[in-house]
């Protein structure tokens, strides 16, 4: 785990944790189909990233990024998960927005809702 004195030090353990936190909620989210707005999860995963970039930039020494690998794996991990909940809900919008359209087009061809249909009625 890391040492207490790095991460008191350095703000690189607390941006990987962070990120690894809103992470973790977002595919808990997924997991349970929750409805939700993603743009919330979305400004707070760059939001997240911006710090950890900004740690990254002022961490030079070597033994500070090898004590942070088990919380670089860990985000590894969730990331991968987020991936594949993330790809798992964007084909089910595409499986409805398939649906959705083949309804409509099945709507105009049978001539229930023609504007010529309409206007001959007239």
């Amino acid at each position: 785990m890391i040492s207490p004195a790095l991460s008191q030090r350095s703000a690189l353990p607390q941006a990987l944790t962070r990120l690894i936190d809103v992470l973790d909620e977002e595919n808990k989210v997924l997991q349970e189909h929750q409805v939700v707005l993603h743009a919330g999860f979305t400004d707070r995963k760059n939001q997240a990233l911006r710090e950890l970039m900004a740690a990254l930039r002022f961490e030079s020494l070597p033994s500070a990024v090898d004590a942070v690998k088990p919380l670089v794996q860990r985000l590894s991990t969730t990331l991968q998960d987020n991936a594949r909940l993330l790809k798992l809900h964007i084909a089910a919008l595409g499986e409805v927005s398939d649906i959705i359209i083949g309804s409509l087009k099945e709507a105009e061809s049978d001539g229930t809702y023609s504007r010529t249909f309409a206007n001959r009625r007239s």
